[in-house]
């Protein structure tokens, strides 16, 4: 997974990011969101409804300021049902307050938000949460914002900033690049976000974990970006992969680099390495976006057969809008 991280890290490289918030799309839950700099998004596969969680990086509390986006199904509803079941089983809370409730509109959507104090289990502290509740395609949408009580005056306004930042339901379509993945694999979407302008889209064969793997495809978009030389784009993907394994070694297999095809393919593989790991990548600058794509398979070097197999596959490919 080194490499699918490292890349798209290199590729940010190109996009000005001058954002507060930076946007987070996960287009697999239909939702979106703004994440303040300096907060890391945390990983959570123990909780269903969980699907995204973001803390303060920097604070050196036990309970750092965080906030999470829970989306459950909830069939035949609407947002002040949704709103008035959890103020139900929240309000059971005998140290539960209610301090302030509102409703806004965020794209064309009416969304309601509350602030409350409240304990949790058998801790002291007193927590302060804003949450924002939504309701789209028979799904609730639950955006709740925590911090202590003592800090909450100044962090009310950031996280009313992040619930005005919520936005739940699919989104218009943006230029992708669409790949047929081989048939004699069942392949399982593992990833698929947007951060600020990357949007990333992972696959494993669906018998494999992200833990244990032997194949990895990481296809990604930098939205509304142009690379106006190709070897650019390879110059910044090699050095990066020779900065992290010394062993290194890339392989330029085809490449156009004239205006309306501006497209490269090569390989990294890693001959002698203690963990091996070689790469198959294919760029291509789109009509208004730049993109690249990878299959990772743990081993020192690449075989002449999954180089032609999967060459054939990404030059195949085709940048679409959906």
């Amino acid at each position: 997974m080194k490499y699918a991280l490292l890349c798209g890290l290199v590729l940010l490289s190109f996009i000005a990011n001058g954002q507060n918030l930076v946007n987070y799309r996960d287009t697999a839950n239909h939702f979106s969101v703004g994440i303040p700099d300096g907060w890391q998004i945390i990983k959570n596969k123990q909780i269903l409804s969980l699907k995204f969680m973001a803390q303060r990086a920097d604070s050196a509390l036990v309970a750092p300021e965080n906030f999470t986006v829970n989306v459950v199904d909830e069939p035949r509803s609407n947002v002040d049902a949704v709103a008035k079941k959890l103020l139900y089983y929240i309000g059971r809370n005998p140290y539960f307050k209610l301090l302030d409730s509102g409703s806004i509109v965020s794209s064309g959507k009416r969304m309601i938000w509350l602030d409350e104090i409240h304990l949790e289990g058998s801790r002291t502290d007193t927590i302060f949460a804003s949450i924002f509740i939504a309701y789209s395609n028979n799904k609730t949408y639950l955006l709740t914002a925590t911090t202590l009580l003592p800090f909450s005056a100044g962090f009310k306004p950031l996280f009313h900033e992040i619930g005005n930042s919520f936005k739940t339901g699919k989104a218009a379509g943006k230029e992708r690049l669409k790949i047929a993945l081989p048939a004699n694999v069942k392949w399982a979407t593992i990833t698929d976000t947007e951060v600020d302008n990357l949007a990333t889209r992972q696959f494993l064969p669906a018998n494999e974990t992200a833990q244990q793997w032997t194949l990895l495809i990481n296809n990604m978009t930098m939205e509304n970006a142009r690379v106006d030389n190709i070897d650019l784009a390879v110059k910044s993907f090699s050095e990066a992969a020779v900065s992290k394994a010394s062993q290194a070694k890339v392989t330029l297999l085809g490449k156009e680099n004239i205006p309306q095809r501006r497209w490269a393919l090569f390989k990294v593989e890693t001959p002698g390495a203690g963990s091996p790991e070689s790469q198959l990548y294919y760029v291509i600058q789109g009509p208004r976006s730049f993109h690249a794509i990878f299959i990772a398979q743990k081993t020192e070097t690449l075989s002449a057969a999954f180089v032609s197999k999967w060459s054939a596959v990404f030059r195949k490919s085709k940048v679409v809008n959906e």
